[in-house]
């Protein structure tokens, strides 16, 4: 269990319950994203509830929230992922009848994105080829290549536009997807309520999601000195950081049971992509799979076997007929062992 932690909103004036863990709350009633870490003075106790002056209120509202509305309803997500799995060759043909919804939520996840104007100066050492011995036969050409290590400056500027997941505990499939936030507004609190849907907060305060991003662009940095130098001896970096944004994005999370087994899946609210889904796998795709799949790879093995014995009687190429039947068959095994799918992105 948590330590339950109760503040007065700088904002509105609710009073609000909440768990110590979270450093960044959005408010339930007003929608405004407090910043938690700098209310509990060193006590632990909320100062909000005391008389603040507006300026100092101000100080613990983060203004930079924004949202990526959900444009899709509970209803329109769950006819989405039951359509596109129907669409899937290993899906039972059953499922739109036989699976069974047993919780579906609508999370607005938080990221933070940061803007970054970075310029470097460095000096490494990088290896320089020295050509010896010209060969005699081929104009240009030399027997022998050796490298010794040089000192190599340069230059770096790069505008960074960096996100941060919010959440060290977000769900794995969540962890890559790429979210779109080009769309974000400024953060609406009816919204969600319309929705039913529910705020994660971030486990991030400002300052280390500030120190995270800038971390980052500073390895992004040297990762483009590594493509110029082996090694980097000396650097000097100018970081310009333009604006951080806190951002909910809407991820629909259903989960439903088909012949006593229990799946997810994920789909993002704001554009209905498929995020990941775990699909059930029809009998009857399993049993086709399992036989075709084996009859390929026999079939190419012996193919090989042929094709390596009679090299010059085999008309049709064995060996990479082989090779093809075996991939081939090795792919259809891997089809009926297949328990996820998702939507590639752009």
């Amino acid at each position: 269990m948590h330590e339950v932690l109760e503040i007065v909103c700088p904002n509105c004036a609710a009073n609000i319950k909440l768990p110590s863990i979270a450093p960044v709350h959005t408010c339930g009633f007003c929608g405004t994203a407090i910043q938690v870490d700098q209310i509990a003075g060193p006590d632990g106790k909320s100062i909000t509830g005391e008389e603040l002056p507006e300026e100092t209120k101000r100080t613990l509202i983060f203004k930079d929230h924004y949202i990526v509305r959900a444009n899709y309803t509970g209803n329109e997500a769950r006819t989405i992922m039951q359509d596109w799995i129907k669409k899937l060759p290993q899906a039972p043909q059953d499922f739109e009848n036989s699976a069974t919804i047993t919780k579906q939520e609508l999370k607005f996840y938080p990221i933070w994105v940061g803007e970054f104007t970075a310029s470097s100066r460095y000096a490494g050492l990088d290896d320089w080829p020295e050509f010896h011995r010209p060969a005699y036969d081929r104009a240009g050409w030399y027997e022998h290549v050796s490298y010794t290590r040089r000192t190599e400056t340069g230059f770096v500027l790069r505008e960074y536009n960096i996100p941060l997941l919010g959440m060290k505990n977000i769900p794995n499939h969540l962890r890559n997807f790429i979210v779109p936030t080009t769309s974000k507004e400024y953060f609406d609190i009816t919204h969600v309520k319309e929705l039913g849907g529910i705020v994660e907060d971030s486990q991030y305060s400002v300052e280390d999601a500030q120190r995270t991003l800038r971390l980052a662009v500073f390895n992004r940095q040297m990762n483009e000195m590594r493509k110029e130098v082996h090694t980097i001896t000396n650097r000097e970096d100018d970081l310009e950081e333009g604006d951080i944004f806190y951002i909910q994005f809407p991820v629909y999370e259903i989960e439903f049971n088909y012949n006593k087994k229990k799946y997810q899946a994920f789909i993002d609210g704001s554009t209905g992509r498929i995020i990941h889904i775990d699909v059930p796998i029809s009998r009857k795709f399993k049993l086709f799979s399992l036989i075709a799949g084996l009859g390929q790879i026999g079939l190419g093995v012996g193919l090989g076997i042929f094709g390596i014995v009679f090299p010059d009687k085999f008309i049709f190429g064995g060996l990479s007929a082989g090779a093809g039947l075996i991939v081939f068959g090795s792919l259809l095994l891997s089809m009926s062992a297949k328990k996820g799918a998702q939507e590639k992105q752009a």
